[in-house]
């Protein structure tokens, strides 16, 4: 008799091919390896105020392990889309190029999307790069600053004439 999971696809055994067994493996290792580690917040004493450097330090070892947390994270992300395109048969073929991925590359970095050619390539288009927050500048066109530059000068001389009178 079948199990919900059966019937789900949770219990399936993918189909690995021949020569992806051994990255399939090394996959699944470092994921078990890393969902095992201890993403908890180290605990933390209330450091007294005037005790700066405690709290300081106390601060930067929280810091730290929020980033050990979130890259971990990252590659955890990584490791699992590696096993699907395994998974998939897309496995070893770089998703800038359409080429294989080299050998050395994979038994290097086995979660890795790109060839060299492929990484260097995503990196000058800046596909690459981590977003990050856009800069504090206005989405004012130099039209716009033009037009109200000529304004706030004519107020200006405005109010010196006024003065003057």
């Amino acid at each position: 008799m079948s199990t919900i999971a059966d019937i789900l696809g949770f219990n399936r055994k993918p189909k690995i091919p021949a020569r992806w067994t051994e990255c399939y493996a090394r996959l699944c290792e470092e994921r078990d390896r890393l969902i095992s580690r201890d993403f908890s917040e180290p605990e933390t004493t209330s450091a007294k105020l005037d005790d700066l450097t405690d709290a300081a330090a106390e601060e930067t070892q929280r810091s730290m392990s929020l980033l050990a947390a979130s890259t971990t994270k990252g590659t955890i992300v990584e490791v699992l889309e590696a096993i699907r395109r395994i998974e998939r048969g897309t496995y070893g073929i770089c998703e800038a190029s359409g080429e294989p991925i080299e050998p050395e590359r994979l038994e290097a970095i086995p979660w890795t999307r790109y060839s060299l050619r492929g990484q260097s390539e995503a990196e000058k288009e800046g596909f690459g790069r981590r977003v990050a927050l856009p800069g504090l500048e206005s989405p004012v066109t130099e039209e716009e600053t033009s037009g109200e530059e000529e304004a706030e000068e004519k107020e200006s001389t405005k109010s010196g004439e006024n003065r003057r009178a």
